[in-house]
């Protein structure tokens, strides 16, 4: 049976929690189940559609490692009509629309005006699919590298066993680093602001207290060789993919997280955009790009056009492992997907099946309060995190917090309230101690912590807790743990509605 009823009594079905979804540590497994159980009884007004999303679902679940054979896919604004035909389908016949039912499949309007440095992206310009944005107040500058001859359109060439050499300021953020991924997008290692050696006659600042009058200069290289026995500092060798192999291409991702300028308008920090000099193997010089500000006043960044309606296609997630945490940063996929390394990601969904709002409750990690204080201040627990709220289906940032604006109570721990606007308590306020984050125009949604740095030692406790189950004593009151419940009774209780231990 293959009509409008028989699809609506299925998704309604899957909406309830009724039906058995297939999943796996790779959750594209799972939305990929959604979408057949779906596709079984798919009317012909909407049958292409879902086999559209469902191909593109269950391609990239058994991609095995070709990523650059789905990206480029799940990167497609087309599926924004895609998902905007069939939540026009739901509306008429089934009844069920959430919120604003406009979709367009968009383009990126505008270029970045630096030719080193072809990708800008912040949250500002850049919020949809696949683009799940690490943190709030960040920006992002990419380029991309061709080892060898023949460089594809939009690659620098770097000559067969080259370089490329980056010199600019260190900037006045949180955090920096610079992140190469090798060919199949799998992370090569970062350079971490931190770990930089500066220049002669420059202090790194990431360090310590740089004096006054003294330069922030450093300089940092990829070098497209194995790595040697004596490598040098500040240096990423680039030549062996990270699973062994000739690596063809690197797709590089400069990050700064908390600008002192703030996340409005996008912005370096108020710093250039570093040189970019390429070098052949014998230490000639093969191209050249000056430093550069990303963003001069009277200039609009590029701005990505495409909009998603919500669809009302429930996330596996919160169908089959509710108030639970992941440490996953790509989905699960047996490739990196360019994800930061630098990043403990702590990701829970949240599901109006279980109620309409989402209460989380932890206590807070100290963190440098920058600028005022110096990433390197002693005594912190861990450098930063935010918090956001996303749709899968849409791929949307919908809200994002820092650390340092989620006030806590008396003992130093903080609540977490996520809901619609409609359902949002009228005690979740700050006044109350409580930071309230926007759920969407959704079924469902995910809660991700993005937490810096993962190889702390704090961090790395935190994850194994996350992990395993098994929390240190020390380390178990910062573990977070989210439950459902309603608006009523948040209101009559607080987060104890949530959580009665």
């Amino acid at each position: 049976m293959s009509d409008a009823k028989a699809f609506d009594e299925r998704l309604k079905q899957m909406i309830a929690g009724e039906l058995t979804i297939k999943w796996d540590f790779n959750e594209f497994v799972g939305h990929a189940d959604v979408v057949r159980q779906l596709l079984e009884v798919a009317p012909d007004e909407i049958r292409a559609d879902l086999q559209f999303l469902y191909d593109l679902m269950a391609d990239a679940a058994n991609a095995e490692g070709a990523v650059l054979g789905i990206f480029p896919r799940l990167t497609d604004p087309e599926l924004a009509g895609v998902e905007g035909r069939i939540s026009d389908y739901i509306a008429e016949h089934c009844g069920i629309r959430l919120g604003d039912p406009e979709y367009v499949v968009g383009t990126l309007i505008g270029e970045s005006r630096c030719p080193g440095w072809p990708g800008i992206g912040s949250p500002l310009t850049n919020n949809r699919f696949p683009y799940l944005l690490d943190t709030s107040a960040s920006n992002y500058f990419s380029n991309r590298f061709w080892h060898g001859d023949k460089a594809p359109r939009g690659f620098v060439p770097v000559p067969e066993g080259g370089k490329v050499v980056f010199s600019g300021e260190f900037p006045y953020s949180r955090y920096f680093a610079f992140h190469p991924s090798d060919f199949d997008t799998n992370n090569l290692p970062t350079l971490v602001d931190e770990d930089l050696e500066p220049d002669p006659g420059s202090a790194n600042p990431f360090r310590e207290a740089v004096p006054e009058g003294m330069a922030r200069r450093f300089s940092v290289q990829l070098i497209f060789t194995d790595k040697p026995e004596n490598p040098e500092p500040n240096t990423t060798y680039c030549g062996v993919k990270k699973n062994g192999g000739r690596n063809p291409a690197v797709f590089n991702i400069y990050r700064t997280t908390d600008s002192v300028l703030g996340a409005m308008p996008p912005n370096n920090t108020g710093v250039m955009l570093p040189s970019i000099t390429v070098y052949d193997a014998e230490g000639n010089q093969t191209a050249f790009y000056d430093e550069v500000d990303p963003h001069p006043p009277g200039v609009d960044p590029p701005v990505e056009t495409t909009k998603f309606a919500p669809l009302p296609i429930p996330d596996h997630r919160g169908l089959c492992w509710p108030e639970e945490y992941s440490t996953k940063s790509n989905w699960g996929l047996p490739y990196d997907i360019l994800a930061s390394d630098d990043i403990l990601y702590l990701v829970t969904p949240y599901t109006n099946r279980l109620g309409d709002v989402h209460v989380t409750r932890a206590k807070m990690f100290t963190s440098p309060h920058t600028p005022e204080e110096p990433t390197w201040m002693p005594g912190k627990d861990i450098r930063g995190f935010t918090l956001t709220t996303y749709n899968f289906w849409a791929g949307i940032c919908e809200a994002a917090v820092v650390d340092h604006e989620i006030p806590v109570d008396d003992e130093g721990f903080y609540t977490i309230v996520v809901s619609t606007a409609e359902n949002r308590p009228a005690n979740a306020t700050a006044e109350n101690g409580v930071t309230w984050l926007a759920w969407g125009d959704y079924l469902d949604g995910q809660l991700t912590y993005r937490m810096l740095l993962r190889r702390s030692e704090t961090l790395t406790k935190l994850r194994h807790a996350v992990e395993s189950g098994e929390a240190e004593p020390a380390v178990a009151p910062y573990v977070p743990r989210s439950k459902h419940t309603t608006r009523e009774a948040f209101e009559a209780k607080g987060w104890r509605a949530a959580f009665d231990d």
